[in-house]
């Protein structure tokens, strides 16, 4: 397609210049082809000359010319464009013709290169062929250079600049009102210029109207379109009103063209080269933050850049275009000063003002900074124009307030900070830096701080700085705390933070540390640790580090596999010293005797033995021993080291002074730290208990089954807060009438997991502990409750409750029972019956005595259980106010095959009748038992042939239900 277009502008620009021939061969004034062909070369390149010779060519041979010649003459054409295209894109030629620099490239490389070679060539061409003689040959070349460069000016400028931009741009949006009437306005006074110059008309005004209008329109629409306005008129000149006057039409003519040519150009290539300036300038400006505007004194509205009306939010300038309407936007505060400085320039010795002062603008307050010149005066030097620039200082304001701030913490800062480059050279130190390191802020400057590297440092050190470059590597900061020595040798304890400072390519720039005093915090600090872990008075390990000690020497022992001995020592009758010395005396002894441990204390090459106060005059040790043996031989060392005499004052005789120990081995001990401390204080009490003075070691057996009980005694406890103890009844009859006379209340534990448990499982745990009288009182407290609510039910029955030996013995027995039965209706303390064990009564025979006779002022009776199984005398028997003897079981089980067992209870129902006393057979199983009983006078019976213990409700319906003797039966569940 381009090739297609090549070759028809070629042909038509080559027959067109055909018609301008004044010499023979196709030498013309007028030659478009050159131009053609260069536009075509520089937009289209090498592969449209080609197309472009075949059309030169074959129109040159329609005009009468030989082939080879046309071929000539239109290679000559396309070699010189060619040629001249390659040259001025190597030298940066553009194709608008913006620059002077582009014009003269054109015009140098057009017409004294391209138009040169082409001319030259084709009169050469013309002469080979005979087509001119010799004497027309200057002639000719200068004929055809006239009409290559003509024609370069009139067709190739069009066809190099014309584009669709460049007809939007000239009659776009408008612009043609004016353009196109200025192009038809052009080319119709240039005709007629022309055709009065080719009738002889003088020289006047009207033949330069052409020039004039080419210029505008230069300015307004660009050289393409001004020279397509030359191209028109060139074309008007071949018209039919021209052509009589055409042979006239010689070298004037086409100077006077060449004229407007080069006028448009110039005007255009000029135009361009101030419209860059200017743009140069405005972009320079603008990127710099610097808006311009330019003021006229005299009222008429002045210029401002786009950067000014940015910054001053005046989209058009229409606000700040003049001196009066920006003064609007002067703070008020600065507007006194800046209008002396501008009155000031009235002086011809002041051409310029500088000010910083902020302006109130639409979108905000600005910190501006501000540059006026005068740029014109009149003839009395009085300023005419003003040139002001304009710059946003509101980030370096806010840098500088900063900066000040920066610098003043920097100085004023209570931590002392100090600043280094990469090499770690002190930059800058604040004065509480130097005064921490006392060290004076000039001999800091350059030199290296030894916080950061200490040229002859300790392991430690060493290590801390190591530690230091390894965080700030990874993570750009590190703090911790560091000491460092003063220039007088006093060491300061400092608390150090240290950060990187990066450059713009990522590497550390700067280094920043920052450090306080912690010296009197670290020494608070030791002296806490002091006393968090150490005795005050005797600088022994205290509770705390005992733990830890133990902890460790634990873990050693199981380790390498020798034994630890524990050893808990404490002063017999210490308290007793101090009530007799004093206190002073006895912090003295506790001193000297923490010396003397220590001083007991043996070095291993596997461990030390240690030493620790737990408080008071109680001390613990830890000995590491390799058996059992030398265990007690250092228990036995220990004691006779503590029992040294001990001197409470000067001059003072000495007192003895003498500790019992307990101790356990770990891990024949397998416990852990805190119960092995406790073990070796139950040994500890132990010996004390066994005399004072002395050592014992810990038993783990005896431990263990002292733990079981006491675990026991505790789930008993729980039994009782919870409500798993109940009482279940066994009553008590009249064998002969056949009627239930009362109930003996029998304990029982409904446990969870056990089921109903007899008072055998668990009642022994209780004996000769608290915990047995907190029962008792609980069965007495149940017992009174379920006689009084068979009482109100019209049930004339009794009730008896078993009294342990300890119970009795309380103090407030009597008291409490009272104040149970308080809580009822009078009289019920006669229905109930307190039984006691031969043997609990009798061991005291003088205080249950006295015991009872209070508790009879209660109406309550006494009876002695399972009478006949002690080894009281009756002489105690007859002390005793008692009302119910109670034949034990065993006697009356086997008193039917055993005549010593029958004779055992005839003889206590004998007793019985001479103290006056009802006596009650136990353990009536089978209705021969009870008739043997009958026959031997004894009416009241109890056991498992009447009837088994059975919960209240049962109890209620057997009293009521009851046949009697008669019907008498095994008893269900018997």
């Amino acid at each position: 397609m381009l090739g297609l277009l090549a070759f028809g502008l070629g042909w038509a620009a080559t027959l067109w210049g055909l018609q301008f021939n004044r010499m023979p061969g196709g030498v013309s004034v007028f030659w478009p082809l050159a131009g053609v062909a260069l536009a075509l070369a520089l937009r289209g390149g090498w592969p449209t000359l080609p197309a472009l010779w075949l059309g030169a060519s074959w129109a040159l041979s329609n005009a009468g010319l030989a082939p080879w010649l046309a071929g000539a003459l239109a290679l000559g054409n396309a070699l010189a464009a060619g040629l001249a295209a390659l040259w001025l894109r190597r030298a940066g030629f553009h194709l608008r013709l913006e620059q002077t620099r582009d014009l003269w490239l054109l015009a140098g490389v057009g017409a004294g290169g391209a138009a040169v070679l082409a001319a030259a060539w084709a009169v050469a061409a013309l002469a080979m062929a005979n087509e001119l003689d010799a004497t027309a040959l200057p002639r000719a070349w200068l004929l055809r250079w006239s009409g290559e460069t003509l024609g370069l000016f009139v067709l190739g400028v069009p066809l190099l600049g014309l584009g669709r931009h460049t007809v939007l741009r000239a009659f776009g949006q408008g612009r043609w009102l004016v353009n196109a009437p200025l192009l038809a306005g052009a080319v119709a006074s240039g005709i007629l210029a022309l055709t009065l110059l080719s009738r002889g008309a003088p020289l006047g005004p009207l033949h330069f109207l052409p020039h004039v209008l080419l210029s505008w329109l230069a300015l307004r629409a660009g050289l393409a379109v001004a020279s397509s306005a030359v191209l028109l008129l060139l074309l008007g000149m071949a018209g039919p009103w021209l052509a009589p006057v055409l042979p006239a039409l010689v070298e004037p003519p086409w100077a006077y063209l060449g004229s407007m040519l080069v006028l448009t150009g110039l005007l255009h290539a000029l135009n361009g080269d101030l419209s860059r300036t200017q743009q140069r300038w405005r972009l320079a400006l603008g990127h710099a933050g610097l808006g311009v505007a330019e003021w006229n004194l005299h009222g008429a509205q002045g210029y401002a850049s786009p950067r000014w009306c940015q910054l001053l939010a005046d989209p058009h300038g229409q606000r700040t275009g003049t001196l009066a309407g920006w003064l609007q936007d002067v703070a008020p505060e600065h507007r006194a000063a800046l209008d002396a400085d501008l009155a000031a320039l009235a002086q011809p010795e002041q051409a310029s003002v500088w000010r910083e002062l902020r302006l109130n603008t639409p979108k905000g307050p600005l910190w501006a900074e501000l540059h006026v010149v005068v740029a014109e005066r009149d003839h009395n030097g009085a300023p005419l124009r003003l040139l002001a620039t304009l710059a946003d200082v509101g980030e370096r304001r806010h840098a500088e307030e900063r900066q000040r701030l920066s610098s003043s913490l920097f100085q004023n800062l209570h931590e002392g900070l100090l600043v280094v480059d990469a090499e770690l050279r002190t930059i800058d130190a604040n004065p509480t830096y130097c005064t921490l390191v006392d060290s004076p802020r000039d001999l800091l400057l350059g030199s290296v701080p030894t916080l950061l590297r200490a040229p002859q440092a300790d392991l430690s050190t060493r290590q801390q700085q190591a530690a230091m470059w390894a965080g700030l590597r990874v993570t750009g900061s590190w703090n911790g705390e560091v000491s460092v020595r003063r220039r007088n040798g006093a060491l300061v304890a400092l608390r150090t933070t240290v950060f990187t400072v990066p450059g713009p390519d990522g590497t550390p720039r700067y280094h920043v540390v920052m450090v306080s005093d912690m010296t009197v915090q670290r020494q608070q600090r030791e002296r806490l640790e002091r006393q968090a872990h150490f005795d005050e008075l005797t600088q022994l390990p205290n509770r705390a580090r005992l733990t830890r000690l133990l902890t460790e020497a634990m873990a050693v022992t199981d380790r390498e596999g020798h034994l630890l001995c524990v050893v808990n020592l404490d002063l017999d009758h210490f308290k007793a010293l101090n009530d007799v010395f004093g206190h002073a005396t006895g912090d003295q002894l506790l001193v000297q005797l923490a010396q003397c441990l220590r001083g007991a204390l043996r070095e291993r090459a596997d461990g030390s033995d240690a030493v620790a106060r737990l408080g008071g005059d109680e001390f613990v040790l830890l000995l590491k021993v390799s058996s059992a043996a030398e265990a007690r031989l250092a228990l036995q060392r220990v004691l006779r080291v503590v029992a040294q005499p001990f001197i409470p004052a000067p001059g003072a005789a000495p007192l003895a002074v003498q500790a019992s120990a307990g101790a356990t081995l770990y891990p024949l001990d397998r416990s852990d730290a805190d119960t092995l401390l406790r073990h070796a204080a139950q040994a500890m009490y132990s010996a004390k208990q066994a005399g004072r003075g002395g050592g014992m070691f810990f038993d783990p057996e005896s431990s263990r089954r002292h733990e079981e009980r006491v675990m026991a005694m505790g789930r008993v406890q729980e039994a009782l807060d919870q409500g798993e103890l109940v009482l279940y009844y066994q009553p008590k009859a009249d064998l002969r009438a056949g009627r239930v006379l009362g109930f003996e209340a029998l304990l029982r534990w409904n446990h969870p997991e056990q089921g109903l448990l007899g008072p055998a499982h668990f009642l022994p745990l209780l004996e000769n502990t608290g915990l047995s009288a907190r029962v008792g009182d609980w069965v007495m407290s149940q017992g009174l409750e379920q006689l009084d609510r068979w009482r109100a039910q019209g049930l004339d029955v009794t009730v008896s409750v078993n009294v342990s030996a300890r119970h009795l013995q309380e103090p407030d027995f009597a008291q409490r029972l009272g104040e149970l039965l308080a809580r009822h209706a009078p009289g019920l303390g006669q229905h109930l019956e307190l039984e006691v064990l031969e043997t609990a009564a009798l061991a005291n025979v003088a205080f249950t005595s006295a015991l009872m006779e209070r508790c009879r002022l209660l109406g309550v009776r006494f009876a002695l259980d399972d009478f006949g199984t002690g080894y009281s005398t009756l002489t105690y028997l007859k002390k005793l106010p008692v009302q119910v003897l109670k034949i034990d079981r065993s006697f009356v089980q086997n008193m039917l095959e055993d005549a010593q067992d029958r004779a055992i209870v005839e003889g206590v129902l004998s007793l019985a009748r001479t103290f006056g006393c009802t006596a009650v057979a136990e353990g009536v199983e089978t209705p021969a038992q009870a008739r043997a009983l009958l026959d031997l006078g004894c009416t009241l019976g109890q056991g498992s042939g009447i009837a088994v213990p059975m919960p209240a409700a049962d109890a209620e319906r057997f009293a009521r239900q009851w046949p009697g003797l008669f019907a008498l039966k095994p008893a269900v569940g018997a």
